[in-house]
């Protein structure tokens, strides 16, 4: 019998699987909890916060995708508010040296794709 390898393909895709912005923001919310890993005790509320709007980024893009209309505007434009709030978060763990620059600036650019692809998505058919 023959063992199966991590890279086979999935037997399933769902609506999120297909769009670019949520494999981005799937890359971003990877790094970013690698990156708080590294992050020292005392600094809960900053992080919390950074951890929560990168998984609202990441949920609200998989979300969106399924959705139609206006309801799918509404859930792009959310997960591009979330992106922003979490570059912004990263921006201050960079800037407090809670946060190596190198890492931070791979998660800030894969935070800047996310919220330029959403926002072209929020805004077709708008």
């Amino acid at each position: 019998m023959q063992e199966e390898k991590s890279t086979t393909a999935r037997r399933w895709c769902f609506d999120h699987h297909r769009l670019e912005a949520w494999r981005v923001a799937f890359e971003a919310l990877v790094l970013g909890n690698k990156l708080m890993k590294g992050i020292p005790r005392g600094n809960g509320a900053l992080v919390e916060q950074f951890k929560r709007a990168l998984s609202g980024m990441y949920t609200q893009t998989s979300e969106g995708s399924a959705r139609i209309g206006a309801d799918r505007l509404s859930r792009f434009r959310i997960a591009r508010a979330e992106a922003g709030e979490a570059a912004a978060a990263m921006e201050a763990l960079v800037a407090l040296g809670l946060v190596n620059a190198a890492g931070g600036d791979r998660e800030l650019e894969l935070l800047w794709r996310v919220c330029a692809m959403l926002t072209k998505l929020a805004r077709i058919g708008s």
